[in-house]
């Protein structure tokens, strides 16, 4: 959001961007990296989880070559493309993305890298995280 550059290199879950007041649409983004190389220090991305209201969609990585992402929904395995309420999950290349109409988010993910956009207008100075 603020065009930074962050490096994810712990053995941990990141909070990428949540809100602060979560009473607007308790939307919130995380990933879950893992050290996947034991010589060196370098983390790999393990899950990306997108949460909104009372739904939580988890990209998970399951292998990267070939790239294979199983897509949960609520801790259940769904087929893509996937729409319920606002949300759509769905894949467009080798991107998984996960969008939400209503709010205007787009989050896509590709097993190691990923983009998380958002209007200004309803998430300024409503954001935490390495955002």
């Amino acid at each position: 959001f603020d065009g930074l550059y962050y490096s994810y290199q712990g053995n941990c879950t990141y909070v990428l961007m949540e809100e602060i007041d979560h009473t607007i649409h308790n939307f919130g983004v995380y990933i879950d990296n893992y050290h996947c190389d034991p010589a060196q220090s370098v983390s790999c991305t393990r899950t990306l989880t997108v949460k909104h209201e009372s739904q939580e969609v988890r990209l998970k990585t399951v292998k990267l070559i070939p790239l294979k992402v199983e897509v949960t929904v609520n801790h259940v395995a769904v087929a893509l493309p996937y729409e319920k309420y606002s949300m759509k999950v769905y894949k467009a290349g080798i991107n998984h993305v996960v969008e939400l109409h209503r709010l205007k988010i787009n989050v896509t993910y590709n097993g190691m890298a990923f983009t998380i956009r958002m209007p200004y207008s309803t998430f300024a100075n409503n954001t935490q995280g390495q955002c």
